[in-house]
């Protein structure tokens, strides 16, 4: 590999000048500083982007060294050093700041290598000051300093990002061992490798909400998901997929399957589903798996709930708010109850589901719960709910924390399917629904009805085409 590839910066010790630290929200280098009179021994390494996002180098702990594997074995590298350039290293900003830094990056240094490491001696000396009652030294041992002034030589930006306030040492501290907790708890959940399969349909010449480039937005965050023990499922509703997509399907290790034979292909012991258009953020399985495995009931359902708010029109529900805990029960059959009455599923859609195996398999998958291009999404929860609700602890488990992304955005002929959707399931769940309940869900599908049409109408629509004569029809039945 050749050296050139790397840059090599020297880098300067800067610090206050007054005892006290500087002053919040104040850029560092506007303050009186003292500056060091020569470079630190150590240089950090500059590696060019593009040779980084190809060959995934190995930088050292503190960026001081590229390095490189040979035959002979790994070894450091640096590069040319650029000798008209140097970072100013601030490393002591206020006593409060620098004990945070030395208490939050020992212990991250220590969760990573063990507390025996030749990484970061530096960090744990200084916690042990810490520990002993003594603050960190403002410079250096032996170094030697003298004032300097940066005004008139450089520009001094407007802060955009930094906070106007002082470190909090325990706070800090505290939010860095939960972070560790919770890295502790999925090493521990996920030893035994269990398989998680993900469910992204496909569906043929769909509306636009569920068409290809909805597709695409539902597989690749799948694919995004940094859960190590994955497989994607794409079942393919219609004439097929397009020869490219499918290429771009399989070369991302997905397997596309006919949903007949879903079932027979998955092999996770949880599943979960992305429609088209819904997305996830990359630790959703690690964290919802580690959750489903370490709690002492075994949840047939959990569930992602954002906590917001959305406009009435919007088939979107909060089901559980409380801040009380972060994991809340409540029976599958409850959950489907308020679903059914309110017209709304919840917020952050199938995205925001895990299942146990036993689930999927109770629910067929929901393959046959996919018409005319489009998922039948509240018939999809109440088959999930009640199959949930049938099998092992028959409640659902919410959680407060979000792992999904922004909710799909509906067009107006997506709001009216749905509304045809939800009185066909209040037909056939009417047993369910006493005098008072059917004649709320009445006023409210004749409600959406008037802002449905006059949406359609404002933004010119023919209403003689696609789903608007069965709409029609449908409200005039009401």
């Amino acid at each position: 590999m050749p050296i050139d590839i790397t840059r090599a910066l020297h880098w300067r010790q800067y610090l206050p000048a007054a005892d006290a630290g500087m002053t919040p929200g104040t850029f560092a280098l506007a303050e009186p500083l003292l500056r060091a009179d020569r470079p630190l021994e150590l240089q950090k390494v500059l590696v060019s982007g593009a040779y980084v996002r190809e060959h995934h180098p190995v930088i050292s702990q503190g960026n001081h060294y590229l390095i490189a594997c040979s035959e002979q074995g790994r070894h450091p590298e640096i590069g040319a050093f650029c000798d008209d350039m140097e970072i100013a290293h601030i490393s002591w900003r206020s006593p409060a700041q620098t004990c945070s830094k030395y208490a939050v990056g020992w212990m991250n240094i220590a969760a990573q290598y063990s507390i025996n490491t030749s990484s970061g001696g530096t960090y744990r000396n200084r916690v042990r000051d810490i520990l002993h009652g003594t603050l960190p030294e403002k410079w250096p041992h032996g170094m030697k300093h003298a004032p300097y002034d940066l005004h008139g030589r450089i520009p001094m930006p407007e802060l955009r990002y930094s906070a106007g306030t002082a470190p909090d040492l325990l706070a800090n501290v505290l939010r860095a061992a939960e972070a560790l907790a919770e890295e502790l708890a999925e090493t521990r959940a996920l030893a035994a490798q269990p398989v998680v399969t993900t469910v992204v349909p496909y569906f043929f010449e769909a509306q636009p909400s569920f068409g290809e480039a909805a597709f695409r937005a539902a597989f690749f965050s799948a694919v995004d998901e940094n859960y190590p023990w994955h497989e994607i499922l794409v079942p393919v509703y219609g004439e097929g997929m397009t020869q490219p997509l499918a290429s771009e399907v399989l070369a991302a290790g997905a397997k596309i399957v006919v949903p007949d034979q879903l079932l027979a292909s998955a092999h996770g012991a949880y599943v979960e589903w992305l429609l088209p258009g819904e997305t996830v953020r990359p630790e959703k399985l690690r964290r919802m798996v580690t959750c489903a495995l370490l709690q002492g009931v075994a949840y047939p359902i959990l569930i992602s709930d954002a906590g917001s708010c959305y406009a009435d029109e919007l088939p979107y529900i909060d089901i559980i708010s409380t801040d009380a805990f972060n994991l809340y029960n409540r029976a599958c059959s409850i959950i489907w109850n308020s679903i059914l009455r309110a017209g709304k599923y919840p917020s952050r859609g199938l995205a925001g589901v895990l299942v146990r195996r036993e689930v999927f398999d109770a629910c067929h998958g929901l393959v046959h719960l996919c018409r005319d291009g489009r998922p039948l999404i509240l018939s999809m929860w109440r088959e999930l709910l009640r199959a949930g609700s049938k099998l092992l602890f028959g409640e659902l488990g919410c959680l407060q924390d979000d792992y999904t992304g922004a909710p799909q955005e509906l067009s107006i002929e997506d709001l009216a399917h749905h509304q045809m959707e939800w009185a066909q399931v209040c037909r056939e769940e009417q047993a369910m629904l006493d005098a008072a309940a059917q004649e709320m869900i009445l006023a409210r599908q004749r409600r959406m009805g008037v802002y449905l049409l006059e949406h359609a109408l404002a933004e010119h629509l023919d209403l003689t085409q696609g789903v608007w004569p069965a709409y029609q029809a449908m409200l005039a039945s009401l």
